[in-house]
């Protein structure tokens, strides 16, 4: 009922001044949206454009409007901002990230505080209270979306018409060619704009301990102990087997989960009888983390911790470099 009242023009959405990208999806739970925005922002950034991210911080203990880093440092860490928008204001110093509920309170923050030009707006295809000049939904290409219940009996959170709101479907999580044709076949019967895959891969390594970024060469015959709490930990998994890693067992916990010293202990025995060399775990788990210094010091003991830093690109580029480049006209 509340799409339908936007549709009508019963409710409308409001305007901030500047270009509004939104990436979200169409379902609960981890469709990997996160590098997407990381891949959008690193395009802008590139092409010289004051960009400002934005999004709800999910987890955080914090309510309202908050500064998560402006142009000039990361302000609060991810008890307080949320652990996704501190992960990507480390991942992009000079990127400034403002946390808010309402989308467009924290637009109005980023552009009038921050001096964006551009906004992104983290997981914000069902909030259209702020207007948005591009929608890209991202879709896990290893399921079928229209078999998923909607909520409550599945992750679904809309119906499937809700896909011609859309100017773009990206797909993560295809496993092959084949697949991501079949799922684009199929999602062509409520959208026929532009579809993309997105190919993700670990480019380096973070080791809290000495800070250094080591080459993703080092992970290769390595045996591994992953530990995570996100979406989708079966993809983090596959990172690490593409990338050479010996998983030689995991912890998996539910999403945005705030690891306990306890956890952290039993984390590192498990990885102890497993043999493994080094635990590894992901930038949004280790930003949970970060701020506490006995945590980082259970973890960075008797065995190294290393942080895979994730990237991502879109197949085909031209589709999404286009996007880009519209709305970085549209600023002249």
């Amino acid at each position: 009922m509340r799409n339908a009242a936007f549709d009508t023009g019963v409710f409308r959405s409001r305007k901030v001044g500047v270009p509004v990208i939104a990436v979200g999806n169409m379902t609960a739970g981890g469709t990997g949206k996160t590098p997407v925005v990381e891949l959008i922002v690193r395009l802008l950034s590139q092409r010289g454009v004051r960009v400002g991210v934005i999004s709800r911080g999910y987890g955080r203990v914090s309510r309202g409007v908050v500064i998560v880093a402006d142009r000039e440092r990361v302000r609060v860490d991810a008890q307080i901002g949320g652990d996704e928008p501190v992960q990507i204001a480390r991942k992009f110093p000079g990127v400034p990230v403002v946390v808010g509920e309402r989308r467009y309170d924290a637009a109005v923050a980023v552009v009038e505080e921050c001096g964006a030009q551009i906004v992104v707006s983290d997981d914000g295809f069902q909030h259209r209270w702020l207007y948005r000049d591009r929608d890209i939904v991202v879709v896990d290409g290893a399921s079928d979306l229209a078999a998923e219940p909607m909520l409550p009996a599945g992750l679904r959170r809309e119906s499937m018409p809700g896909l011609r709101r859309a100017h773009m479907i990206v797909m993560t999580g295809c496993r092959d060619d084949r697949e991501a044709s079949v799922r684009s076949v199929m999602l062509r019967r409520w959208f026929d704009g532009p579809i993309v895959a997105i190919e993700r891969s670990l480019e380096s390594i973070e080791e809290p301990r000495s800070g250094a970024r080591l080459s993703m060469k080092r992970l290769r015959g390595v045996a591994c102990f992953a530990f995570s709490a996100i979406g989708n930990p079966e993809r983090f998994t596959a990172d690490l087997a593409r990338a050479g890693a010996r998983v030689v067992g995991e912890r998996r916990f539910r999403d945005h989960h705030l690891f306990t010293h306890a956890e952290l202990g039993e984390i590192m025995q498990r990885a102890r009888e497993a043999r493994a060399d080094v635990l590894v775990t992901t930038e949004k788990d280790f930003v949970r983390m970060y701020s506490d210094p006995d945590a980082m010091k259970l973890l960075t003991g008797e065995l190294l911790l290393w942080v895979p830093v994730l990237t991502a690109r879109a197949v085909p580029a031209k589709a999404l470099d286009a996007m880009v480049m519209e709305l970085i006209e549209d600023l002249h």
